[in-house]
């Protein structure tokens, strides 16, 4: 074989064993990236990024642990009152601190306590928590609701209880969020984790639970409204508001207490409870605010428990829905042309009806707007009193505007009543009406319609606080 011939043969056979050791270098190295590369990520898994937290388990173990509550902590924490062991209709929280300068709790117990029938305190527990760690206000404030309501304390009603501060998670180095400053963002947190106490010992106590402040007042009849507020939901709710302001008048099923005792701890740091809650109802599948108007609690205090703050804050929907004149009212149907709140005690039938509401229209009073009442059947009448606007809000009150009786009725048509054989009966002066001594005027003839009607526009929206129709004997 010629020697050019080997040479070449000979370079193939060194380009091929090349090319094999080159195959294997590349497999083995490959290998070992891989598997290199696969620790390192584990490594990063497993070292460097930290466990995924979901809701759930958050919820599981809060930022305070509640483990630290033992069997008999309930009956440690009460420090006045017998603990409550009789499950009631409602338990009232009442979380407060010390106020420097001012202070609201005793004119808020009174309030809540004045206002509620004998009978009526036999189904409520009144919780009153003790937030602040200071012994000597701790003492003070003990020994006079002692004295103040020592026959409330005796017979249960009225509990007072306190912490330890054990209990709460670190206040220091908190998370900046809603720009507030250091001593706005430790105040809410403790405020946080201040409802949550109370929400767990009071979780057991009744059916249902409201929150309250430490510087609120309501009105008679308070507690037969949130009862009859109740009973006209047929579908699940989870919150019911009494109050549109902050976390004030807010209704819980105790049922769910435990439950929102651990949201709001989840969140202590990041936002005030007067947010978390919302969500807390949109997580129960609750996704709009349900709220009773006329509202039927009132923020009173100035100051805030957060020293150097003032809080002149005012709930718009609250007022004295009580009925003054409370006439016969014979059995009717109620028309009108004014836009209508959501509400069923701010809609036209509550200014006839003998219960607490008033009607209360969705924009301001134009010339022509109309409000009427259609007897059921006709009636003799010898008295009509219209009162309208409020305490709270006395520019709503109709300024312009006269008032018609009908001694017949046509017809309804498109949910407006055809009344005829209209007799003027007079204007409205300073927002109200009387007419009497109808019977003289009419003789034997009997109104069939009683109609409202604006003659001006107006600048403010229109309350019809009462309307009281008092037959002829």
């Amino acid at each position: 074989m010629p020697p050019s011939r080997l040479s070449i043969l000979y370079l193939i056979g060194v380009i091929c064993v090349f090319t094999v050791i080159m195959q294997i270098l590349l497999f083995l190295f490959s290998k070992s990236f891989t598997s290199c590369r696969n620790f390192e990520i584990n490594r990063i898994h497993q070292e460097e990024i930290p466990k995924r937290v979901t809701y759930k388990d958050y919820l599981e173990r809060p930022s305070t642990d509640l483990t630290k509550l033992h069997e008999n902590w309930k009956r440690e924490a009460t420090i006045l009152g017998k603990f409550p062991f009789e499950k009631k209709f409602l338990t009232i929280g009442i979380p407060t601190i010390r106020r420097i300068g001012d202070e609201y709790i005793m004119g808020t117990i009174k309030s809540i306590v004045n206002y509620t029938k004998p009978e009526e305190l036999n189904g409520i527990y009144i919780v009153i928590f003790l937030a602040d760690f200071n012994e000597t206000w701790t003492t003070d404030i003990s020994k006079r609701m002692n004295e103040t309501f020592s026959e409330l304390i005796s017979a249960g009603t009225l509990v007072v209880i306190r912490s330890w501060e054990t209990f709460y998670p670190p206040l220091k180095k908190l998370k900046n969020t809603y720009n507030h400053s250091y001593a706005q963002r430790k105040w809410r947190s403790k405020q946080n984790v201040d409802y949550a106490f109370l929400f767990l010992y009071s979780k057991l106590l009744s059916d249902y639970y409201i929150q309250m402040e430490d510087d609120i007042y309501t009105l008679p009849g308070y507690f037969q409204a949130i009862k009859d507020y109740i009973s006209t939901f047929q579908s699940e709710w989870t919150c019911i508001e009494f109050s549109e302001l902050g976390f004030i008048g807010k209704l819980y099923h105790s049922y769910d207490l435990e439950k929102l005792a651990k949201m709001v701890l989840l969140f202590y740091e990041e936002q005030p409870c007067d947010f978390t809650y919302l969500y807390f109802n949109i997580q129960m599948l609750q996704f709009r605010r349900i709220i009773r108007r006329p509202t039927i609690f009132q923020h009173v205090g100035l100051k805030s428990s957060l020293p150097g703050k003032i809080q002149p804050l005012k709930d718009r929907f609250f007022d004295n829905s009580e009925k003054i004149y409370k006439g016969d009212n014979p059995a009717a149907r109620i028309y009108t042309n004014m836009k209508v709140q959501d509400g069923e005690s701010l809609s036209p039938e509550s200014a006839y009806s003998g219960e607490p509401g008033y009607f209360w229209s969705k924009g301001n009073g134009k010339t022509g707007d109309w409000f009427t009442i259609v007897f059921d059947d006709p009636q003799r009448i010898e008295k009509i009193l219209i009162v309208t606007g409020s305490r709270e809000h006395p520019e709503d009150s109709i300024k312009h505007g006269k008032l018609h009786a009908s001694l017949s009725l046509v017809a309804v048509e498109a949910s407006r009543p055809r009344c005829t054989n209209d007799i003027f009966l007079g204007y409205f002066d300073n927002g109200n009406i009387k007419v009497d001594n109808l019977t003289s005027v009419l003789g034997p003839f009997k109104i069939h319609c009683v109609g409202i009607t604006l003659t001006e526009n107006q600048d403010w929206w229109i309350i019809i606080k009462e309307i009281a129709v008092f037959i002829a004997d």
